[in-house]
């Protein structure tokens, strides 16, 4: 609609609305008949203010007049229980904001311009197999052959990154991949099971501590992988977090300067809930000259967990760009 069609509506508006609200203001001074006079009255105020909608609606500046639907109910509530006043303050304030506009814009909310697609960077994206792989396995309206094809690929996957998807895969309406994913998640399991029960035998027939503290240490790697991989849940995977403590008190009796075995201790305890418990563990693992930028991540967590957010951001900002890992980046960014 040009600006001069717009005026005109707004002026045959205006006259329609001056003609309906003189109509309401008159039907207050009539004598009671067959309805109340208050509704008679909001009746023809509804009208009026319907009428000065159009009217203001049609002359605020062509910024202020969308959403359409919005804009006129705003204008109508404004007219109705505001007689003429209530749209004329609208009216004023759009054309005062207009003309005057805010010296300053808010450094908080800005316009971003909607991103391009860039030809030549397409030779540098190195794409994520392992991901559309997963994706397509998740996706139950892909063809059965090529959701197969994915999911013996993603075999050769570490099953710490697809236990969860195998594990859902399990309940899936297709037969065959129900049974690809459960004899990938017996296997796994059953390879580790195998070593723990070989080296359980071992250590009942040794005497020697320095061979007993190997093998409780490697039962406790054992146990350990079995909950680092995902392949065990509920009830299981609090026995096993349990025999992964055991077996690594018991290493640590023998030799207690094993900072990798306290720094299972500690991550055991954080899988367990135990936030102090394991930021003594993984502290104690500091103390015996473990890296410290690779515990830095784990203590972090367990502060997040007691409460300690400003030592959280303390120590993910010492780790600055040490951060290597593509996961442990964004978190890095965030709290520093």
């Amino acid at each position: 609609m040009s600006k001069g069609s717009s005026l005109l509506l707004g002026a045959l508006a205006a006259i329609v609305a001056g003609i309906v609200q003189y109509l309401a203001i008159a039907s207050l001074m009539q004598a009671p008949g067959a309805f109340d006079p208050l509704m008679r009255f909001l009746a023809w105020q509804a009208a009026a203010g319907l009428a000065e909608a159009i009217a203001f609606r049609a002359w605020l500046p062509r910024n202020y007049r969308e959403p359409l639907a919005w804009s006129l109910l705003s204008l109508w509530l404004a007219c109705t229980f505001v007689p003429l006043l209530g749209g004329v303050v609208v009216l004023v304030s759009c054309i005062w904001a207009a003309l005057f506009p805010a010296l300053k814009e808010s450094g908080e909310l800005d316009d971003v311009a909607r991103p391009k697609f860039v030809t030549y960077l397409v030779s540098r994206v190195q794409h994520g197999g392992g991901a559309r792989l997963q994706a397509r396995l998740a996706n139950t309206q892909v063809a059965s052959t090529d959701r197969l094809s994915a999911l013996v690929a993603i075999q050769s996957m570490p099953t710490r990154t697809t236990g969860t998807l195998l594990r859902d895969l399990l309940a899936d309406p297709l037969e065959d991949i129900r049974l690809i994913a459960y004899g990938t998640l017996d296997h796994a399991e059953n390879e580790i099971m195998q070593k723990i029960f070989r080296t359980s035998r071992t250590l009942e027939a040794t005497g020697k501590p320095a061979e007993r503290h190997a093998l409780n240490r490697l039962l406790a790697e054992l146990y350990f992988e079995l909950v680092y991989q995902n392949l065990v849940q509920g009830a299981v995977y609090k026995h096993t977090l349990q025999q992964a403590d055991r077996y690594a008190q018991a290493a640590l009796e023998t030799d207690s300067s094993d900072a990798a075995l306290w720094l299972i201790r500690g991550r055991l305890a954080l899988a367990s809930g135990l936030p102090d418990e394991a930021h003594e563990h993984i502290g104690r693992a500091l103390e015996l000259g473990f890296p410290r930028e690779r515990l830095v991540p784990w203590l972090g967590e367990a502060d997040f967990l007691r409460g300690e957010y400003s030592r959280v951001a303390n120590l993910l900002a010492t780790l600055g760009n040490a951060a290597s890992l593509p996961t442990l980046k964004p978190v890095v960014k965030y709290w520093s």
